[in-house]
Parts: C-alpha cells; structure tokens; sequence
C-alpha cells in the first residue's frame, strides 16, 4: 500500500520531468529551409558572359551588335497603369496549351488596331517561371496602346502557333540563343531576337532591364515593340539628336547615344 501510495504522489514530478524535454525538430520535406533548396537558380549574370557579334542583315535581326556596357539593374518601380488601348486587356484566367516545342501559349486570343491583320501568339517557357497571365498582359499593354504597332494595323492574337507570322516566346537565356542561332544569330545568353518567325525574349533580361531605363515597365515595353518591329519588317535605326527620344527601332538595350530611353513606336501619337 505505501509503495503504491509512493508512486501515486511521484506521478506528477515524472510527467513535469518529461514535459520539459526538448522536442525534435520536424523532418518534414515542407519546411522553408528544403524548400528554398528546391528553389530554381538565378539567371546567368552578364558579366560573366561574353558579348556578342555582329548579326547578319534582317529579316532575322538580334540587338547584339555591340558590346555591352557595364551592367545595370534598375530599380522596380509599380507597373504603369492606364494605358490608351486599341484593345481590351485579358482581365480573367488564360487557358493555354502546349506548342511542340514545350513553350506555353495563351489562349482566348484578342485583337485590336485598324488594318492589315498580323496574327501572332505569345508563349512563355516553363523553365522561366514567369507568370502567363502578366506576360500576356504586359504584352498586349505593349503591343495594343495607340503609341504602339495597333495604331495603323490589326494584331490578332491567336493561340496555334501554325496560325500566326509572329511567335512572340518569352524563354530562358539558353533556349533563346538556340532560337537565334536558327538564324545565325548569336546573342550569348545575353540579348534578344527576331529569328524570321519568333520574337525570342531573353527572360534574364526582362528581370534585368538595360542601363539607362530606371523604369522596368519601359525597358519591357521596348523589348516588346522592337523585335516585335522586326517581325513586321523594320530595320534598326538610330539616335536622331541628343536629347531625343530613341527610336524604338535603335538597339536601345546597347546604347542610347544620348537620346532618351522609348518603348513605342509612335511616342507623340498619344
């Protein structure tokens, strides 16, 4: 009976003993030190790549014509709102399919401008890990305002790729130099293209921007415009006078020359 009673009245000094005791840490495959292990790699930095040169004449064309200056990542200001488009925006989940080659493409196509139609598509690798619904909506900003190529032709989007003279891809660093170099064009994890069928997008520098564009939203929209601008045909150009604003058709990632940094084709036409 008092060993009984004895261990009765030790109970509680036991389990406070115990309760006391560290616990073990989880081993669980979601905690936030796996998971940013898991995590993709960064983009390739420029400056350990080497520059590129000279490309051919268009129709193919790439902005790695000269060499790159140091490198400049600017600031990330909000996204410019309010633009005058020709066309409605896409405000609700995209569908999207696969083309052959892997890349996503947006679905429930749109249209906007007045004109001769160019119809064309706009894909986003996976392995970039951009968002499609914002791609497609930054592109169409691009593309549909009435400062851009809409102004004085019909762009359609379309979502087969069989359908359309342009493919404007957005991909990573390397699938943009195979891309180019269908063409003959080398761009060196680096730069952008128009291959004579698809605006190649550098994904690297849609994060990264260029030196003189302290806004990203501007650079995006330039890189847009001008390899979409190759697609429709136009050459590159060059600054016009210090002071000015660049051509949207000048190698604007390479150097302003003193002119100011664009992203429309029709600036004034606001």
């Amino acid at each position: 009976m008092r060993r009984t009673l004895s261990l009765v009245l030790a109970l509680p000094v036991l389990i406070a003993a115990l309760n006391a005791l560290p616990m073990p840490r989880s081993t669980s495959p979601l905690t936030p030190a796996t998971h940013a292990a898991a995590a993709p790699s960064r983009l390739p930095d420029p400056l350990s790549l080497p520059v590129a040169v000279a490309d051919p004449a268009t129709p193919a064309a790439s902005e790695g014509q000269q060499p790159l200056p140091q490198a400049s990542v600017p600031s990330r200001p909000s996204i410019e709102t309010g633009p005058t488009l020709l066309g409605e925006g896409r405000a609700r989940t995209l569908a999207t399919s696969l083309s052959p080659e892997g890349f996503m493409v947006a679905g429930d196509g749109s249209r906007a401008g007045s004109g001769p139609t160019w119809r064309y598509t706009i894909e986003i690798e996976p392995g970039t890990g951009l968002d499609v619904q914002e791609i497609v909506r930054l592109v169409e900003q691009a593309l549909y305002d009435s400062r851009s190529w809409a102004r004085d032709r019909t762009l359609e989007r379309v979502d087969d790729p069989r359908l359309a003279r342009i493919r404007v891809v957005v991909a990573t660093p390397e699938t943009v130099d195979r891309l180019c170099a269908q063409a003959g064009l080398r761009t060196n994890g680096i730069f952008s293209c128009w291959n004579g069928r698809i605006v190649a997008l550098n994904a690297w520098r849609w994060d990264a921007g260029a030196i003189g564009f302290d806004d990203i939203a501007v650079y995006r929209r330039y890189l847009v415009n001008h390899e979409f601008g190759h697609g429709l045909g136009y050459g590159h150009m060059e600054c016009p006078a210090a002071g000015a604003l660049a051509p949207v058709m000048m190698q604007q990632t390479m150097r302003l020359g003193g002119c100011l940094a664009n992203g429309w084709p029709h600036p004034s036409a606001g």
